[in-house]
This record gives structure tokens, sequence and C-alpha cells, in this order.
């Protein structure tokens, strides 16, 4: 048994019923190179369909087959209501999508918020005046944020270039 198998194990127990986890499913997983983040359960047509992601990928296992579906060819979701009988649509780049009109088991608003398409903004501070640059306000720039903090941790922009930059944050003394 991998490292991934073990922990892919333990998360998949926290939320589907042992019922569902046959040794079919188990034999998948094994194969399964990926270590899985968010998992929810959908009761579909043909059967209960169990929708799991990773880093860069999700997968949908029904019937006995694992099918791969990668996040970048997400176009958009649309969470439309939370479990239980919770209902997502996630729609495709090559105009096809995915319904899931029953989830039953985990969390929904989670697993959409990790395949959904994460467009990051990077904005450039170099050989700019002081107050003068862009600022980020937006909490989509979280990221931009995170990374600014780094820099100025690791010593390669000052303290009052950070605060420029992130006016949100109060500042004593200012």
């Amino acid at each position: 048994m991998t490292d991934n198998y073990s922990i892919n194990m333990q998360r998949i127990n926290k939320v589907i019923p042992n019922t569902l986890v046959t040794d079919v499913f188990k034999r998948t997983l094994k194969k399964l190179q990926d270590r899985i983040s968010q998992i929810i359960v959908n009761d579909g047509q043909d059967g209960k369909e169990i929708l799991m992601t990773s880093i860069h990928n999700f997968y949908r296992y029904a019937n006995g087959e694992m099918t791969l579906y990668k996040k970048d060819s997400v176009k958009k979701v649309e969470f439309v209501k939370g479990t239980p009988h919770g209902k997502v649509i996630i729609k495709f780049y090559d105009f096809s999508d995915l319904k899931l009109n029953d989830i039953v088991y985990g969390r929904a608003f989670d697993f959409i918020q990790d395949i959904k398409p994460k467009e990051i903004n990077h904005a450039g501070y170099d050989n700019t005046i002081r107050g003068e640059f862009p600022q980020l306000l937006d909490p989509d720039h979280a990221e931009e944020i995170d990374r600014l903090r780094r820099w100025m941790q690791d010593g390669h922009i000052s303290h009052y270039e950070y605060d420029d930059a992130n006016p949100v944050y109060p500042k004593a003394g200012k």
C-alpha cells in the first residue's frame, strides 16, 4: 500500500459510509496516484457515484469505473443547494456539463470551491512610486498578498512597500 492510498482511505471513511466502500472501489483507488482532498457522493440515476478531487484533477467513480476530469477543463461551477440532497452544476470548456442533482454525503460547496477555475492576478511591483501603484483590495488577491508577505519576510521588499500594497490592514500610527 502506498502512502497516498492509506491517507485517501482515511479521508474517504470520514465521509462515505462503509456500505459504499466496496472491494472494487478499493482496488480502483489503489491504482490512483493522486492524494484526494474533497469527497462527495451523488445519488444519480444509475446508482451512487463518488466524486473526489486532487490537486490537478477530479475523479468520478460510478458503476465500477473511475473517470478522470482535468480541473483546467472546468469553465464554470454553479452551487445550487447544499447537502443533504445538494445540487451543483459543473460546466466544461467543451460545452458539456456534469449535473449532480442529489448529493447525499460530503460538502458540496467545498467540493466546487476545489474545482472551480482559479484566476490569479499578478500585479507588478517593480519601479513603482510609493502610493502610486495598484493596491490589493480585492479578496481574490489573497494569494498575491501571501506571496508579497513572504517576499517581505525574506527581505526582498521593505515593510513600507508591503503596507502600501495592503491598505486594507489597519496600521498603528498611520
